[in-house]
């Protein structure tokens, strides 16, 4: 979940068209971003181009079960998931809970009860706001990297252990072996010839360098890499 200096943008996804249209015009009158999909495959795609900040969830799609869905976005995003179901018994929110779902409602959703999930959890992020410097940051709580322009970059899982590694080791300005990285990210067998970590930071340096600034990192031949300008962790 992002930290929030732009509208939340919300992702319903149900196979229901007469139930997400309604959802939908409600939700953007109140002023929110909302996108829609049909079924599992159709969310992933979208969630490539359109980094949503919670994904309103049934659990009956054609092509997957929500449980499975809410584990598999927990995995790689920081995003809240509200489980919509028609099976509102205590058994099948504790099952929906238990698999990572952030909230639980049942159908009907009564829009009232949806707007006060989404508005307390919008408000309760907007207490946690970054501090506007002309420095790099990293935002842990939020899974961002902040450029010293302000502007705001959502983190995936890896780049936000890979950057959290780094930023803790420039403070005692050391470089941050291959090895570390690696077991960090949950590959400490990793093959010498293998390129995946040289991968993700060559992907790094491509999203957050610009014009006016370059992303601070260096390679350290034999070692692994360094921090060239320091990123506070807020």
């Amino acid at each position: 979940m992002r930290c929030l200096m732009t509208k939340p943008k919300i992702l319903i996804v149900d196979d229901d068209a007469d139930f997400r249209a309604p959802i939908k015009a409600i939700l953007t009158s109140e002023g929110l971003l909302v996108n829609e999909a049909a079924s599992a495959r159709e969310m992933d795609a979208i969630l490539n181009d359109f980094d949503a900040d919670m994904v309103l969830l049934d659990v009956n799609l054609p092509d997957d079960s929500g449980l499975n869905i809410v584990s598999r976005l927990k995995q790689n995003r920081r995003i809240d998931v509200v489980m919509l179901s028609a099976l509102g018994e205590v058994e099948h929110r504790v099952n929906g809970l238990t698999s990572g779902a952030d909230y639980y409602l049942a159908k009907p959703v009564d829009i009232r009860e949806l707007l006060a999930v989404i508005n307390n959890r919008f408000q309760a992020l907007t207490t946690h706001q970054p501090k506007q410097t002309h420095a790099w940051q990293l935002d842990t709580v939020n899974w961002l990297l902040i450029t010293p322009d302000g502007e705001q970059h959502p983190l995936n899982n890896s780049e936000l252990t890979i950057l959290s590694l780094l930023a803790k080791q420039s403070m005692d300005d050391k470089a941050t072996s291959r090895e570390a990285l690696y077991s960090a990210l949950g590959n400490p067998n990793y093959s010498p010839e293998s390129r995946s970590l040289d991968l993700h930071i060559s992907r790094m340096r491509q999203r957050f360098s610009s014009d006016d600034f370059q992303f601070p990192i260096k390679t350290i031949r034999n070692v692994g890499y360094q921090l060239t300008k320091p990123i506070a962790i807020v």
